[in-house]
């Protein structure tokens, strides 16, 4: 498998990130937020939980404050990311583990409930990161992660592709490639999962320029860590006539220049013989269209 992001490059942005200041992490929140709020229609409380890629913490901080709430008395809380420096903020009731490949140690238990927010964008092996989920779940478990989708920084590729194009006549990948969510819905059905849902919610954030949108993804975390990322200084040209060209296609009446970023959820059970199950085809013993006949019979 071709190893795309540099995670010692990611850990480092991450913990870079981890001292911003908090106004920046609006996009975090906003991911954090959502998820909850599918957690919230989850008729069901969880004994075992693990969060993956917890970075500051937060998700895991908001979740048990949740009210009503959504763990057991008894819970227990594992957390996982790529740095060990990450452990400074992590839940007071949590176990944390490290793991510079982010696979889930085998040592752990097997939850109910695994949550990431914000990472999965992030992971090398996505197939394989949704195979391990599934493996770590115990029968009717719930697996919820959301990360950046395909339509995020739509506009940011299109220019600084174009403009380095026109100054170099080729170009770097400089903006990481991201899973559609007809193929984040494809990967959930392939490794396993009962019930799978896939849907996404589109966040537009208006900069000044696309050097303060730049600058936001740097404090965020979520800077360039792509293994084939172009190791030479770039010329402040490129992002000078990039951001000409963001000016020209992407902006409002105003001057300011329109981000996308897409939240891409997923939700999926593991197997259980108490699960829901769609019927056999042909097994109905009714007629749609003589259904549809009678109710029309009916309203005559």
């Amino acid at each position: 498998m071709k190893t795309l992001f540099d995670n010692k490059m990611l850990a480092n942005n991450r913990i870079r990130a981890l001292f911003q200041p908090e106004d920046t992490m609006f996009l975090r929140q906003a991911s954090i937020t959502r998820l909850l709020d599918r957690l919230y229609d989850v008729n069901r409380n969880f004994s075992s939980i693990l969060d993956i890629g917890c970075f500051n913490g937060q998700l895991a901080k908001q979740l048990l404050s949740m009210s009503p709430a959504k763990h057991t008395d008894n819970f227990t809380l594992y957390q996982i990311d790529l740095s060990r420096k990450m452990g400074i903020f992590a839940h007071a009731n949590a176990k944390f583990s490290h793991s510079s490949e982010m696979k889930i140690p085998g040592e752990m238990d097997f939850f109910d409930l695994i949550l990431s927010s914000q990472y999965f964008q992030w992971v090398n092996d996505l197939p394989g990161m949704l195979i391990q989920c599934r493996n770590k779940l115990k029968p009717d478990g719930l697996l919820l992660v959301n990360f950046f989708g395909g339509r995020t920084l739509q506009e940011l590729r299109t220019c600084l592709t174009q403009a380095e194009i026109e100054l170099s006549k080729g170009a770097y990948t400089r903006c990481i490639p991201m899973v559609d969510i007809k193929a984040a819905g494809g990967l959930l059905q392939r490794a396993g999962f009962a019930l799978p849902v896939c849907d996404s919610d589109v966040i537009e954030v208006l900069y000044p320029s696309i050097f303060e949108l730049m600058a936001d993804l740097r404090r965020m975390g979520e800077a360039n860590a792509l293994v084939s990322r172009s190791r030479q200084f770039t010329s402040k040209k490129l992002f000078q006539r990039a951001g000409q060209i963001y000016q020209q296609q992407f902006s409002n009446d105003d001057g300011s220049i329109i981000a996308t970023f897409e939240l891409v959820t997923l939700t999926g059970w593991a197997p259980d013989e108490s699960q829901q199950k769609p019927m056999r085809p042909g097994s109905a013993k009714n007629s749609l269209l003589e259904y549809l006949k009678s109710d029309m019979h009916k309203v005559g």
